[in-house]
């Protein structure tokens, strides 16, 4: 296992109780930086998050974090999931979700919250902590499949998880966490109104494309 450098996981500033390092700076600056590119549309964000997710999952392999690890790889693998979805042309604008993949949805949240709860309880001895965390990484790994099929709902669970996130950070009178918490909700809530957008025209496109064919049938 390679050392990390010091420079990367020393505290740079102190935020309250907060100790900030820039390791945890570059993370938050990358989280933010690729929902507000996979808001935008941009094909070249899902592999480029997926390479992020690994690297950021090798740095918390050689500090001994497992359990980080092992959700950053998920993250990277749903990221490649994502991109290789719109490379074959399954999805190709925003919709709305089915009453299926709802339902999907919300069994997947409650297996990875779970799953993620006891996962954490064995790496922090936190209890209390692990579950309020593992609701927030239920709900990154259900927005990360959401928004890699082309689903508008995937904005909304990334905004519930940044109101949950946003909780336990104020609890724990963790600033820093808070910002990152706050901008995630911002840019969720821009995600969410630019697909929204997207999806509605869309839908209106084929009609248009059909009520124009009738016309020019009327005339002939």
């Amino acid at each position: 296992m390679f050392a990390v450098p010091d420079w990367l996981t020393a505290p740079v500033a102190a935020w309250g109780s907060q100790a900030i390092a820039l390791a945890g700076v570059l993370g938050a600056l990358t989280l933010l930086a690729g929902e507000v590119a996979v808001a935008r549309g941009p094909r070249w964000v899902w592999p480029t998050a997926a390479v992020a997710c690994v690297a950021f999952a090798v740095l918390a392999l050689a500090q001994g974090r497992f359990v980080d690890a092992g959700i950053r790889l998920v993250l990277a693998a749903l990221c490649a999931y994502g991109w290789r979805a719109r490379a074959s042309g399954h999805v190709r604008a925003p919709r709305s979700v089915t009453g299926r993949e709802a339902a999907y949805g919300v069994v997947l949240f409650a297996i990875t919250t779970v799953v993620a709860a006891y996962a954490l309880t064995d790496q922090s001895n936190d209890d209390g902590a692990s579950w309020g965390s593992a609701v927030v990484v239920a709900a990154l790994f259900v927005q990360a499949a959401a928004l890699a099929r082309g689903l508008v709902a995937g904005w909304w669970v990334a905004i519930g998880g940044a109101v949950v996130g946003l909780a336990l950070a104020a609890v724990a009178a963790s600033w820093g966490s808070v910002a990152v918490a706050l901008s995630t909700f911002v840019v969720a809530g821009y995600g969410w109104m630019r697909w929204r957008r997207e999806s509605r025209a869309s839908v209106r496109l084929p009609a248009a494309v059909n009520e124009d064919r009738v016309g020019e049938n009327l005339h002939v």
